[in-house]
């Protein structure tokens, strides 16, 4: 195992932690928000587009868009090309709450990369998010898939 992978692996997921605990006083679980930044940015989708986005079962994201829909986060229509399935889209209050939660957590990023980084510091974390960011949108590939599996 490469041990620089294994500890960058550990350093994102602890940083991924700390923004999380960076809430604007909304009741949401992180799997919510997702779900409310993906119909944000990608727009109103049917369900099952969603659930793929989420990398999630659609049994899951259908809780998911209950709670929200029944929060006012989302609301559902039929869908035009499939009456059995609906197109899910964003209101004004999920997009609300979603700016809200933003807003927080870019705060304390920014405050924190004020206090604990010098600028050379700040410039090299802006690099590395676009190359995560980059690192995000690899395909897995079916031999990595299949050994994660049998291990």
């Amino acid at each position: 195992m490469d041990e620089k992978a294994d500890r960058l692996r550990e350093d994102v997921v602890m940083f991924t932690r700390r923004i999380r605990t960076q809430r604007s006083g909304h009741l949401l679980t992180p799997s919510q928000l997702q779900a409310l930044a993906h119909l944000d940015r990608e727009g109103p989708m049917s369900a099952r587009a969603l659930a793929d986005l989420e990398q999630v079962a659609p049994q899951s994201i259908a809780r998911t868009v209950s709670i929200l829909e029944d929060s006012g986060m989302v609301s559902r229509t039929v869908d035009p090309q499939d009456a059995r399935a609906s197109i899910v889209a964003i209101t004004a209050l999920g997009l609300q709450t979603l700016t809200a939660d933003r807003s927080r957590r870019s705060e304390w990023l920014s405050a924190a990369l004020a206090t604990e980084c010098t600028e050379a510091e700040r410039d090299l974390l802006y690099i590395a998010g676009r190359l995560l960011r980059r690192l995000a949108a690899t395909p897995e590939s079916a031999p990595q898939r299949e050994s994660l599996m049998n291990s």
